[in-house]
């Protein structure tokens, strides 16, 4: 297994500040190529990791935009809004306008409407003829699945567009936005976060013996950062 896609740290403060470092990195990195940076943001654990260390980065936040992997169908004022949960935690600290971040509209009729015009949103928001993202931060359920990606839906095998939904959620609540697989493995930069020792075995699955069935193994040139207890296995 390779150092250079697999980190680890010891603890919540030393992953948070790994993963720190290398956004700021990735991102000066693609400011010299670019003037508007996308950054794709998962909900969970990611969000407490993020709100420890990127307010105190010092980043061109006014040419930064905020996304999210995927997104539950939901008002904003849900515990189960990720939109909802980055702004209490993270984006409240930060020097960010509305145009900085891009989210669903959940005051739609339906998913179906929800999903199209995210989609729009998120196509508007590329500033060139490069339709994809820069920089996509993950998480993975005890399950395999990331985005709302789970392992044998039929949402897995949906690539036309960048977004889809998921009416069915085995994991509630059952009404979702995502990105595709297809739009997510065409990211400049995949990082996926994992805590808890809870996914050790199965990021032994993945790591060590290679097993592909599990959405987030389906990801390519991913680059993973776990904790200890994440990494107990391998």
């Amino acid at each position: 297994m390779s150092s250079s896609n697999v980190h680890i740290a010891d603890d919540n403060d030393s992953l948070a500040e790994m993963l720190g470092y290398r956004l700021e990195e990735l991102i000066l990195l693609k400011l010299n190529k670019k003037q508007i940076i996308t950054i794709g943001l998962s909900g969970g654990s990611l969000i407490d990791l993020l709100a420890s260390m990127l307010p105190r980065l010092q980043l061109p936040w006014a040419r930064l935009r905020f996304f999210f992997v995927d997104e539950r169908f939901v008002p904003f004022t849900s515990d189960d809004s990720t939109y909802g949960n980055y702004q209490s935690k993270l984006f409240r600290q930060l020097p960010l306008t509305e145009k900085n971040i891009i989210k669903i509209d959940p005051t739609l009729s339906t998913v179906e409407e929800c999903a199209k015009d995210y989609q729009n949103k998120l196509q508007e928001a590329f500033p060139d003829e490069d339709k994809s993202f820069d920089i996509v931060l993950l998480g993975m359920g005890p399950d395999g699945h990331t985005a709302s990606l789970f392992p044998n839906h039929s949402v897995l095998n949906i690539n036309e567009g960048l977004v889809t939904f998921v009416k069915d959620s085995p994991k509630p609540p059952a009404e979702r936005v995502t990105l595709t697989l297809n739009t997510i493995n065409q990211a400049k930069y995949k990082i996926v976060v994992i805590t808890g020792e809870s996914k050790s075995a199965i990021i032994k699955e993945i790591l060590r013996e290679k097993n592909k069935t599990y959405p987030i193994a389906q990801i390519n040139n991913l680059v993973w950062y776990l904790d200890k207890a994440a990494a107990k296995h391998i």
